[in-house]
């Protein structure tokens, strides 16, 4: 009977530990979603599913299980899963499925209870590619409160006598981790403070084939721990700076990167050769331009607008503002023109009328060839002159240039009277 009662607490005892252990099984994966894209998001759900009352199964015993079983884990029956969770003597796992449609992530997370085989709770969402971080953080704690065990009364139980420490995974070459996290080979110790200066040593000497080398995150170093990459303690991450240093990367490898860079540099190259090209192409064509300009007596004086000046009057003497609208149209200078070459230029009276020089040193002269009133007599010829521009002023007035030795200025006159005539390139 002594031993009847002890081997009936034995059981009890052994239905108690097995009733706080679980398992999660990485998710499968459905329509338009890759297995190893699975993989790394059903880890994040793994982060972070933690139900009270429970003890979650190290995910190296998992998989030790399923490799000894000869299953397949992507293509697991439900029958084969039950069998994983009851050799792992757990009482519930949790599978699941995620399929892509329409740029959206699909997600049904179940768990299952291994000794019925029934289904214990669900949970699901739907969510853009881009937030599935978070929003597989939200379906493990809905479905890890749906199965929550609320404390109760403990009976201390002795510790098993023989403890199987889980040493974590040794290397000596860097593994990648779904797809996308590097893992650097070695552990560089304990610090107080990120050891900059040695993670920069590390990166300049590009060791491991990186020069990307860096802290891990609280969720990257989440997923390091669930792979069994991990030994015991405390570790290093960006959100606490102290602990042992694990180092990892996210970015491509060191001759990658040089072959980005190289390629980089000569398209910019390329770009600044056919600059240089086009630049010359251009200064070329101007200065062509600029030459048939000059064989037709037009003059660049470095204006702001542009505007190039003939070098000297038109013949013909004098000619009525509407003669000189009519034969020269768009080569008659306007009245801004005119502003600008007596605001932009250096003009100094010569005795018999204004050199003009220009921003760029080259000059052309206004001679001072007075004017011809409308019954055509002419006057101050050697001491004013005066100029046509294109611009009205009035229905009998129009715009024109005016100088004596003391001053140029603008002023307007009775569009009968004859003027001297200054052309710019149209």
């Amino acid at each position: 009977m002594k031993k009847l009662f002890l081997l009936s607490l034995m059981c009890i005892f052994a239905l108690t530990i097995r009733a706080q252990r679980c398992a999660v099984l990485e998710f499968k994966a459905g329509v338009g979603i890759s297995q190893s894209d699975v993989d790394g998001i059903s880890a994040i759900f793994i982060t972070y599913f933690q139900p009270s009352g429970y003890t979650m199964v190290e995910r190296t015993q998992i998989d030790k299980v399923i490799e000894e079983q000869g299953f397949q884990r992507s293509n697991m029956t439900q029958s084969q899963m039950v069998r994983v969770g009851k050799i792992l003597n757990v009482s519930k796992i949790v599978v699941g499925d995620i399929n892509v449609v329409m740029n959206q992530y699909n997600v049904d997370a179940r768990v299952i209870n291994v000794e019925s085989g029934t289904i214990a709770a669900t949970e699901g969402a739907t969510f853009a590619t881009s937030s599935y971080r978070s929003s597989m953080q939200n379906v493990a704690t809905k479905l890890a409160s749906k199965i929550a065990i609320t404390p109760g009364p403990t009976v201390q139980a002795k510790p098993s006598t023989t403890v199987v420490p889980v040493s974590p995974k040794k290397r000596t070459a860097v593994e990648v981790l779904y797809g996308y996290l590097k893992i650097f080979p070695n552990e560089l110790g304990e610090f107080q403070a990120e050891p900059t200066s040695v993670i920069a040593q590390i990166n300049r000497q590009a060791q491991h084939g990186y020069n990307n080398w860096r802290i891990p995150t609280n969720e990257e170093l989440a997923l390091l721990r669930a792979n069994n990459y991990l030994g015991s303690g405390e570790y290093m991450t960006r959100e606490s700076r102290r602990g042992v240093v694990l180092l990892v990367s996210d970015g491509d490898d060191y001759q990658t990167v040089m072959e980005q860079e190289r390629k980089a540099e000569e398209e910019r190259q390329a770009r600044i050769k056919a600059e240089q090209e086009r630049n010359a192409a251009e200064e070329q064509a101007k200065q062509e331009r600029l030459a048939s300009l000059k064989a037709q007596g037009f003059v660049d004086l470095g204006l702001p607008s542009g505007t190039l000046w003939k070098d000297i009057n038109e013949e013909g003497g004098f000619y009525t503002y509407d003669q000189a609208v009519s034969k020269f149209g768009n080569k008659l200078p306007t009245k801004e023109q005119f502003e600008e070459l007596k605001n932009s230029c250096q003009l100094t009276w010569n005795g018999s009328g204004y050199k003009v020089t220009g921003p760029n040193g080259n000059s052309i002269v206004l001679p001072a060839k007075g004017y011809c009133y409308c019954n055509g007599s002419v006057d101050y010829v050697g001491s004013n002159g005066y100029y046509w521009s294109s611009t009205p002023y009035s229905s009998e007035n129009a715009w024109d240039l005016d100088f004596n030795s003391s001053e140029v200025y603008m002023d307007y006159y009775s569009r009968c009277y004859g003027q001297s005539v200054r052309l710019v390139q149209d």
